[in-house]
């Protein structure tokens, strides 16, 4: 098997929502651009497409092509700043080879933010959808659109999951937290780390199975994990960082641009501008131009935190006109529930991952404090 070449034919007109090419992108701008949806907002037709060509997919040996080159390449994209663009051409190599299948299929995400208090009751983890957790004592998996697949790597086992916190998995990050990030980091070398070892460690870990493993695109959560992270990624990106690449790279030397991606070979900068190049898709949530908060979160922040606190942790949003112009005192809300403090990552996963053990005690010290500030002021949401 090899890599899919680009289904989608490129073109040199420029988009409206850039303006033309900027002076980074020496790639030409897609001719047509696709969508990638939330999971949930799937019909049922689009549904069965989509489990239509996992099936094919599995029988066809890709879901064991797919978690070897990943658990090949461990090392190379985690705890550096290769982790964003490898897992975006990651998860686009896998949708092209859908496409293969189906001309129709897009990889959707899972908005896992929605999901954060109590991620075991999610409609995603219901036989409708991809299941829910393995039976004890293999932890094989007996529902959803995998159930009772055999998976071929890294040798031939069941189908795993097995819920941390012994099936009691607890919370993850808040969108508000997440968004909080969006807006404060203005490096890679910060935006990486905060992102993988939050909400990309807590799914990963508390999924279990096969989706804590280096092999963990056995599970098909995993496409849909990182199609959401690489949405977040995008996010930021648009928010004045759309070509911001900086940190380590894998062999400790400092990453740039034109750094080649393992595995792939193409230089970061191949992936970085979504609507150019192979990267011919957008995300529901956020076409090509730059979105942020939706207005009722957003309300809800300058009317309940303090302008010190919203500074602080939402600096964007306290620039906004509607917030320099507010002149209502803040007010803790009556309604809602305070954001819950989100669950750690493993100490085993930690040196899987070849992660800093400063800058996992910094990302969880941050969202402690976070959740501290927010419920110190009254927020509730």
């Amino acid at each position: 098997m090899k890599l899919s070449t680009s289904l989608l034919s490129a073109a040199a007109v420029g988009m409206a929502a850039f303006g033309g090419i900027n002076a980074q992108q020496t790639q030409a701008a897609c001719s047509s651009i696709y969508t990638r949806p939330e999971l949930l907002s799937l019909s049922s037709s689009q549904w069965a497409l989509i489990q239509a060509v996992l099936s094919a997919m599995q029988r066809d040996g890709w879901f064991q092509w797919f978690a070897a080159v990943h658990n090949i390449n461990f090392s190379k994209i985690h705890g550096n700043s290769q982790f964003f663009p490898f897992h975006r051409r990651f998860v686009y190599e896998w949708e092209s080879v859908g496409k293969q299948y189906n001309s129709a299929f897009v990889q959707p995400y899972w908005d896992e933010m929605r999901d954060y208090r109590v991620p075991a009751s999610s409609v995603v983890l219901t036989p409708g959808w991809v299941g829910g957790n393995g039976v004890s004592p293999n932890w094989c998996v007996q529902n959803g659109n995998q159930a009772g697949w055999t998976m071929a790597y890294p040798n031939p086992h069941c189908f795993q999951r097995n819920y941390g916190n012994n099936g009691n998995i607890g919370a993850w990050y808040s969108p508000e937290y997440i968004n909080s990030m969006i807006q404060r980091d203005t490096t890679m070398a910060n935006f990486r780390p905060d992102i993988e070892y939050s909400l990309h460690g807590v799914v990963h870990i508390n999924i279990g199975g096969d989706m804590y493993q280096g092999y963990s695109p056995n599970d098909w959560i995993f496409m849909l994990h990182h199609a959401n992270l690489d949405r977040l990624w995008w996010q930021w990106q648009m928010n004045g960082n759309l070509w911001t690449m900086d940190g380590p790279n894998y062999d400790g030397t400092n990453i740039s641009l034109n750094t080649a991606m393992p595995q792939f070979g193409d230089p970061i900068s191949s992936v970085m501008q979504l609507g150019y190049g192979n990267m011919c898709y957008q995300y529901s949530s956020n076409p090509l131009t730059r979105r942020d908060l939706d207005s009722s979160t957003t309300q809800k922040l300058i009317s309940t935190l303090p302008k010190s606190v919203l500074s602080t942790w939402f600096p964007q949003t306290a620039k906004l006109p509607e917030t320099l112009n507010n002149q209502v005192v803040p007010q803790a809300q009556s309604a809602g529930q305070y954001i819950p403090y989100p669950t750690k990552i493993t100490q085993e996963w930690i040196e899987m991952h070849y992660a800093k053990p400063e800058q996992v005690a910094r990302v969880e010290n941050d969202a402690i404090d976070f959740v501290n500030a927010m419920r110190n002021a009254g927020y509730k949401s």
